[in-house]
């Protein structure tokens, strides 16, 4: 799927957008912090197919922290209706993104990994019940 032209943002929000990064964010660095208070061995950003962001060290659990508004979560930004410019475009990017993350599944899932996904409100807001999700998973790709 390619997307669509857009109107170019203004100065001020095409900066803004630039600060966004794809590794190191405060998400990540929570979700390895919890990793580390509770022993589990990971292995930060791996090399595979789809870019995950943890890797369980000795079994084949691959986690994925995904941001709800990058990640498409919300049905107000799927749909276009929390643009107020740029709403095609923004709507086929997130789009393009959620199937994005269903083939990254699908392929890894292929290649014999386990694929655990977190939004980003269950890893800040719920981390007791990310890390027991997390540890069912650990047991059972052992």
């Amino acid at each position: 799927m390619k997307l669509k032209k857009f109107k170019r943002p203004m100065f001020k929000t095409s900066r803004r957008m630039a600060k966004v990064k794809s590794q190191g964010t405060r998400l990540e660095k929570t979700f390895a912090s919890l990793l580390r208070k509770n022993g589990i061995k990971y292995q930060g950003q791996p090399k595979l197919f789809g870019k995950p962001d943890f890797r369980v060290k000795d079994t084949k659990v691959l986690i994925f922290c995904d941001s709800s508004f990058w990640h498409g979560r919300r049905k107000k930004e799927i749909t276009g209706e929390a643009f107020r410019v740029n709403r095609r475009f923004w709507r086929e990017k997130l789009l393009y993104n959620k199937n994005k993350d269903k083939r990254v599944n699908r392929v890894l899932r292929r290649r014999g990994w386990t694929v655990v996904r977190f939004w980003d409100d269950e890893i800040l807001k719920h981390p007791d019940w990310v890390l027991k999700k997390l540890n069912k998973h650990v047991k059972t790709s052992k």
